[in-house]
């Protein structure tokens, strides 16, 4: 009875490893397709896992027009009184600068006197805490391609240890935040549960300033000397 069951216990372990890895493989897949099934829409995945299998290319085709809006968002942790500190002098900095005339961008605190015409009511508050996609205390600056490069030069050399997000607004919020993402400084992990997948259009956030994606001729656009 001792031989047997030693014999059997021997045969058990000497099973080739390649047989097990199949089982659990076939077990995880199993359990992934059950819980996608069960996932309301709008639930988003990332993942820091790698992989030495190509991604299906066909999944990462967006039929979208060229990228005309941005955003920026700048983070800072909003319990840490130096880095909120840091925040609001870099949000101040950025005011000055905007109503200095060295380019346009929307945010917090800009009012028609600094930007003709601009409707504020849509602009959005600081963030003194996590919202929406954001991790931490952030602001929001919307930025249309005709002074892209002009923001992304002033972020990158003002921002000192601060985090800024910099994301494409189109069709496809959690691509826009994930895959087609920039930073400047560490990344932050962010909630991709909320934004939508796809959606009909692209977002028009201030289409009376005749900028970006609502721009028809320069000549009806809002220029700095118009300010």
């Amino acid at each position: 009875g001792i031989n047997a069951e030693y014999g059997a216990r021997i045969e058990f372990e000497l099973i080739p490893m390649t047989n097990w890895l199949a089982v659990l493989l076939f077990v995880s897949f199993s359990l992934l397709n059950q819980s996608m099934a069960q996932d309301p829409p709008g639930t988003a995945y990332i993942s820091t896992h790698a992989s030495n299998v190509p991604l299906d290319p066909t999944t990462l085709q967006y039929k979208d027009e060229e990228i005309k809006e941005w955003h920026f968002h700048v983070y800072w942790f909003q319990t840490n009184k130096a880095n909120t500190k840091a925040a609001m002098d870099l949000h101040q900095a950025l005011l000055t600068a905007v109503t200095n005339k060295e380019f346009i961008v929307i945010f917090h605190g800009i009012t028609n006197d600094i930007v003709p015409g601009v409707n504020t009511s849509n602009i959005p508050p600081i963030n003194t805490h996590p919202r929406g996609p954001h991790p931490c205390g952030s602001f929001e600056v919307w930025t249309p391609k005709e002074f892209l490069p002009q923001a992304l030069s002033w972020f990158m050399r003002n921002r000192g240890e601060l985090t800024i997000l910099l994301h494409p607004l189109s069709r496809h919020e959690v691509e826009d935040h994930s895959g087609r993402a920039m930073w400047l400084g560490p990344p932050m992990r962010i909630d991709l549960t909320d934004l939508e997948e796809e959606s009909a259009e692209v977002p028009l956030e201030y289409p009376e300033l005749g900028l970006g994606y609502s721009a028809k001729t320069y000549r009806n656009s809002v220029r700095l000397d118009d300010k």
